[in-house]
């Protein structure tokens, strides 16, 4: 007996057409952090390549982040005109032209087209990011348990592959140009294989809310009237902005502030991503176990811990170890914000597409900021912004929490119900109970008027 899985978009999968959707999407993860992670294992040879300073090749890579923040503009209105099956696939192809692009840049010292690749790297990147976050939000839905921390996870194991390949070439004298067209066609043909199986409906939405072309940004009068989505947002902007410093920042650090080579510097990035792939994959039973509040700070002081170390380590053996501080603590930002974003199924694809927006302007603020700062101080000094980012995260962690008050402690929440239930029998006693509890129920938070409800029963 053959067993014949149809991969055609549908509505109503079945328990099996959802496994096989998660392996796909996990796929698409991985492989966008192996595309991305070809561009960062060469950091060091495209600034060598283009002939520029750290504080330009800054300022080069600005056009990435205005490419990604050009594509967020259409992204919405795209997935809902064409459908995450044709974004995904089409992206591909402009992933493969722009990496090829930056490449033949670099071989060729022509900054022009190097900021112009790294444009439509960012622009393609935006395009997928949309596309199989809302994918990966469909699949969590359908599997009803927190399963976003594993793409997540899955990308920084792509990230780590690619890193792993590009410590290689450059050890071996491969030249970027190669290394670029080679990895691109190859990544493009796997993920070309892999989108039928990943996505699950993927047809256009014309309908759905949040879907005019402007993206975020035309739905802000709707999604940023909500407070919780742009508290949310800041997070996801503090998480980009620990990652992103790492990305593009730590293998150069190494390699000046160290006197390293390129190989030992994407060694040091790869025990960062590691460190974080690690976390991720085990993301749903610690955040089970410690609730989405807690687990974003304690992630926020190993990031403190690890950045600290990195910016002043006298001896480089401990460079390591605070890469392993800074990838534990940077796993969970992004899975947590993205899921958070979408706990209410009706709002998800525009409250995604809203908090990425954060992740962008992340993206041109941070790389010049850095690369400016390494002008007056040492490289891995002037990374001592994500520090800025810990305490955002830190601060604004209750604002992920299903329910009740934004600020409000648990337990003050705790120690408001407990008021509640003995102003209920209070009332119960004295005859007024229908009168006290409308009163006390107006004022709770909806979980705790279950929770009141339920006391009152027993």
């Amino acid at each position: 007996m053959v067993l014949k899985i149809s991969f055609a978009p549908t509505t109503e999968p079945s328990r099996s057409r959802v496994k096989f959707a998660r392996v796909g999407v996990l796929s698409l993860f991985a492989l966008m952090g192996a595309m991305s992670a070809t561009l960062l294992s060469r950091m060091p040879s495209m600034r060598d390549g283009l002939g520029v300073s750290s504080s330009e090749l800054a300022t080069l890579i600005i056009f990435g982040a205005a490419g990604a923040l050009c594509a967020l503009a259409v992204t919405g209105w795209s997935v809902a005109r064409f459908g995450t099956r044709k974004v995904l696939w089409w992206s591909s192809f402009s992933f493969l032209f722009a990496i090829a692009s930056v490449g033949i840049a670099t071989a060729n010292s022509l900054p022009w087209l190097f900021a112009a690749g790294y444009f439509f790297v960012s622009v393609s990147f935006a395009f997928t990011n949309v596309a199989m976050n809302a994918e990966a939000a469909e699949v969590e839905r359908r599997m009803e348990r927190a399963i976003m921390p594993q793409f997540h996870a899955a990308f920084s194991v792509g990230v780590a592959l690619g890193l792993g390949v590009g410590a290689l070439v450059s050890h071996m004298g491969v030249g970027v140009l190669w290394h670029f067209i080679t990895a691109g066609i190859l990544l493009t043909a796997i993920r070309l294989g892999v989108i039928p199986m990943a996505v699950l409906d993927g047809v256009a939405k014309p309908a759905e809310p949040g879907t005019s072309i402007g993206g975020p940004f035309a739905t802000a009068k709707n999604e940023f009237k909500e407070r919780r989505v742009v508290l949310i947002g800041f997070i996801i902007f503090a998480a980009s902005m620990t990652e992103m410093i790492a990305a593009q920042w730590m293998a150069l650090s190494v390699v000046d502030d160290f006197g390293r080579n390129e190989a030992i510097g994407d060694v040091i990035y790869w025990v960062f991503v590691v460190s974080m792939v690690t976390v991720r994959w085990f993301g749903a039973p610690i955040i089970g176990k410690l609730g989405r509040v807690k687990s974003l700070r304690i992630a926020a002081v190993s990031v403190v811990i690890g950045i600290l170390l990195f910016a002043f380590a006298p001896v480089f053996w401990l460079i390591p170890i605070s890469a392993v501080f800074w990838g534990m603590g940077a796993a969970l930002g992004a899975p947590i914000g993205f899921s958070a974003a979408a706990d209410e199924p009706k709002h998800a694809a525009a409250r995604l597409a809203a908090v990425a927006s954060f992740s962008t302007i992340a993206g041109l603020v941070v790389p010049p900021l850095v690369g400016q700062l390494a002008e007056f101080i040492p490289l891995r000094e002037a990374m001592l912004v994500v520090i800025i980012a810990s305490v955002t995260s830190f601060v604004l962690a209750r604002s992920v929490r299903r329910g009740g008050s934004l600020f409000r402690s648990r337990r003050a929440m705790e120690r408001q119900l407990g008021a509640a239930v003995v102003r209920s029998d209070e009332a119960q006693a004295g005859g007024n109970a229908a009168v006290s509890l409308e009163a006390t129920f107006e004022d709770a938070p909806v979980a705790q008027r279950a929770a009141t409800s339920a006391t009152g029963r027993k």
